[in-house]
């Protein structure tokens, strides 16, 4: 059609040259001459406009082609189809291509949405939950939700923003920028902000440069250079971190394929404040020094073992890279000798036919990483407590044996379980001191009714007890704690599936508080609690 109109232009623009030149061939005005060229163009602008309308009509009624790759294959849905350019020509019945025009087909909006993604090369992901809760006695205290766990007994709100952008991608090598935001969002105040002395608080735990193809014969690999860490193992029904990475700034590779699994390794710098040393042996962190330390991880994951079953183990060891002045001033025990320690950590994954999932995992560390193991509410392995490092630590191990998944024991119900049993001998702890001796049990069941793949309800049911042996004396910890929840969910599974929305009542009842001394409001050993929590990944 377009073509059509294109041409009739043209022929009139002729026409009207040869008629102009047989005006000009008799003797006229020049007032005459202007007079005829003013109406051709008037007749030439009229007909222009029309040729012009003619074809908005065309554009509107016709669908337009997009151009995409070769979607030979693409499976159509029934709505929200549009029609699809292929790049490449059309073959004849021989095979050969023929110069035909490109065929037009329908795709998905979302093989069309994916392309797009893939050709700007940006992605937005994130993490968030936050809610609303209330007691019988004032405001809602969480505890020892590293050995009671989650729900019900979660009271602030978290965030994690991660925006990915690719900056290269030639010849099989890409390049991409990485940046996360992870946040604490307080829930007490209708007007918080940062840095008011309330509990919101942000960070940036990614800023980096990953890139493939880098990596002479290993094509598939990941090399990164900034701020980031190897994959880290969660317990997710106790939010803490069985196997952790933390870092500053780092460089590292990851899916490195080696024999029949992926290979990552990691070195990160991880300063430590190191707290000054009182008379008495006591901390005092107000004066401390900035000790240099780094931390090198290795991960070899992904390793078939049976039908669904997979293997992985890691490690890692923490170094202090102290000043000569430093190092003088802890023998001298002006402040507390940072040590070096490490982490061992071996996983077994089982996927079961009917959707469910366990995962059986044992652990050993020393030194400050395991007395991360004795924490009630943060059991991660962490090299010191939180950015300082301070407490008389010992050649003292620690061992845990875990597991945690879920089990779909009927078509409709399912239960999320963790079971953590932990043990140690000589060992500092940040409550009970120097030479502590530990052991504890942490036990937690979800089962919950399947409605439908929208709802379910269901009773998260949690206890733990802790002994602390220290100067022959023996602190005893424990607690129980019940939540009866109703969700509106996206899909059956409790560990893998959201967004949710739940709505919980939540009964905590501190049995013992020997190690952390815990009380919630009024000295009270115990709390109702209920509220409501939204979770959501994207």
């Amino acid at each position: 059609m377009l073509g059509h109109y294109s041409k009739s232009v043209i022929a009139l623009g002729i026409m009207t040259a040869c008629m102009t030149s047989h005006v000009y061939a008799a003797p006229l005005t020049i007032e005459q001459r202007l007079s005829l060229l003013e109406k051709k163009l008037s007749e030439n602008q009229q007909e222009l406009q029309e040729t012009r309308n003619e074809l908005a009509k065309y554009k509107k009624n016709t669908p337009q082609p997009v151009e995409a790759n070769n979607y030979e294959n693409t499976k159509l849905t029934k709505n929200d189809r549009v029609i699809v350019e292929r790049k490449t020509p059309a073959k004849n019945a021989n095979g050969v291509s023929s110069n035909a025009q490109p065929r037009a087909e329908a795709v998905s909006m979302a093989d069309i949405s994916s392309y797009i993604k893939d050709e700007i090369g940006f992605s937005y992901t994130g993490y968030f939950r936050a809610g609303w809760a209330s007691t019988t006695n004032g405001s809602p205290k969480s505890w020892a939700i590293g050995s009671l766990g989650r729900f019900g007994n979660e009271n602030s709100g978290w965030f994690d923003l991660t925006f990915n952008q690719k900056v290269y991608d030639k010849d099989g090598r890409t390049a991409k920028t990485v940046v996360t935001l992870d946040g604490n969002v307080g829930q007490n105040y209708s007007d918080g902000w940062f840095n008011d002395g309330s509990d919101n608080l942000l960070k940036f735990s990614d800023i980096y440069l990953t890139t493939t193809g880098f990596v002479p014969g290993y094509p598939e690999a990941n090399l990164w250079v900034g701020k980031h860490a190897i994959q880290e193992y969660e317990i997710q029904m106790l939010d803490w971190k069985a196997h952790q990475a933390n870092s500053a700034g780092g460089i590292g590779i990851e899916n490195l394929a080696i024999g029949p699994g992926q290979f990552d390794f990691s070195l990160n710098r991880q300063d430590l404040r190191v707290c000054a040393r009182n008379n008495n042996g006591s901390a005092n962190c107000d004066r401390h020094q900035e000790v240099n330390t780094n931390s090198f991880d290795v991960h070899y994951h992904s390793v078939p073992l049976w039908n669904k079953a997979t293997l992985e183990v890691a490690a890692r060891y923490n170094a202090s890279n102290d000043s000569t002045d430093q190092r003088h001033e802890q023998n001298d025990s002006k402040y507390f000798k940072v040590k070096d320690a490490w982490l061992g950590t071996t996983i077994l994954r089982q996927k079961y036919d009917n959707g469910g999932s366990s995962d059986f995992a044992f652990q050993v560390a020393n030194n400050s990483i395991a007395t991360g193991f004795m924490n009630i509410s943060d059991a991660n392995p962490s090299y010191g407590n939180g950015v300082y490092y301070y407490g008389d630590h010992s050649n003292g191990l620690a061992f845990r044996v875990f597991t945690q998944g879920e089990l779909y024991l009927r078509p409709d119900v399912v239960m999320a379980n963790t079971l953590v049993y932990s043990q140690g001998n000589d060992l500092y702890d940040y409550h009970t001191g120097k030479h502590t001796d530990f052991n504890s049990l942490r036990a937690i069941v979800r089962p919950a009714y399947i409605w439908n793949d929208f709802n379910q309800t269901g009773v998260e049911l949690a206890w733990f007890k802790q002994i602390n042996k220290a100067n022959d004396m023996s602190y005893h910890e424990s607690g129980v704690k019940t939540t009866l929840f109703h969700s509106f969910k996206v899909g059956t599974s409790m560990l893998n599936s959201r967004p949710e929305i739940r709505f919980y009542t939540t009964y905590l009842k501190a049995l013992e508080n020997q190690i952390d001394d815990f009380a919630f409001n009024d000295r009270k050993s115990d709390q109702i609690s209920f509220g409501a929590q939204a979770e959501v990944w994207w």
